[in-house]
C-alpha cells in the first residue's frame, strides 16, 4: 500500500513539473528534442537506463583480448613498491596464490604499470585460463586472468609454459582454474609493451 502511494506521488510530482515547465517557456505543447514528452516517457527512459546498467555489468569484455589489446599502461602513475614483498621461498619470490583477492588483484596491477620492479623475479599465480588466437600468425597466447574480490574487474598476465608442454594437451579448458610459475619478463610486439612468465611450469 505504502509502495502505491510512493507511486502516485512521483507520477504526480512529474506531471506537476511538467506542467510548470511548460507554462514559464510560454508553450505547454513544447516538443523540443531531449525533453520527456509525457509520463509514460519519463518512466520508460528511467528503465531503460536500468536495464542499460545491468547489461554492462553482464558483458565484461572478453579477457583475453583485452590482455593482448591493453598491454603495459607506460601512463599510469607508478606505485611505490616495498622490497619487502620480495622474499623468496622455495625458489619463489612473489607467491600471488598467498594473498588475498584484494591484494592479488593489486599486486598484478603494480606488474602492469611499474614492470622494470618485477623483472627476473620467479613468480607464482593462480587463475582462469584464456588463450588469444592470433589468425595472422598462427600463434597462441595464453594467460592467467584473476579478478579483484567483488569479481567486477579483472587482470591478467601472459605466461609461456616451457616445450614439456603441448597445446591442448597439458592445458585445462578455456576458462578452467591453472596455475603456473614463470620469471617475470617483458618484450614488445609493435607499439605495445608485454608483461609475460617466461619458462612457465604448471604448478
Amino acid at each position: 500500500m505504502k509502495k502505491s502511494m510512493s507511486l502516485i506521488l512521483c507520477i504526480l510530482m512529474i506531471i506537476a513539473l511538467t506542467a510548470c515547465g511548460g507554462k514559464e517557456n510560454g508553450n505547454a505543447n513544447d516538443k523540443t528534442p531531449g525533453k520527456p514528452k509525457s509520463v509514460n516517457d519519463v518512466l520508460e527512459q528511467g528503465m531503460a537506463e536500468a536495464d542499460g546498467k545491468d547489461e554492462q555489468e553482464e558483458n565484461p569484455e572478453e579477457q583475453a583480448g583485452a590482455v593482448r589489446q591493453n598491454g603495459i599502461n607506460e601512463n599510469a602513475p607508478e606505485p611505490e613498491i616495498s622490497d619487502e614483498k620480495f622474499s623468496s621461498t622455495d625458489g619463489i619470490d612473489i607467491d600471488l596464490t598467498a594473498l588475498s583477492s584484494t591484494m592479488v588483484y593489486s599486486e598484478v596491477y603494480h606488474m602492469m604499470v611499474s614492470p622494470d620492479t618485477y623483472i627476473g623475479k620467479t613468480v607464482k599465480m593462480a587463475g582462469q585460463l584464456a588463450l588469444y588466437h592470433d589468425e595472422s600468425t598462427d600463434k597462441y597466447y595464453f594467460a592467467c586472468i584473476i579478478s579483484d574480490a567483488t569479481a567486477c574487474c579483472s587482470q591478467g598476465i601472459e605466461f609461456e609454459l616451457t616445450d614439456d608442454y603441448t597445446y591442448p594437451e597439458d592445458y585445462p579448458e578455456e576458462g578452467g582454474e591453472i596455475c603456473v610459475v614463470g620469471t617475470f619478463d617483458t618484450y614488445r610486439e609493435g607499439n605495445y609493451t608485454y608483461c609475460t612468465l617466461r619458462n612457465a611450469r604448471k604448478a
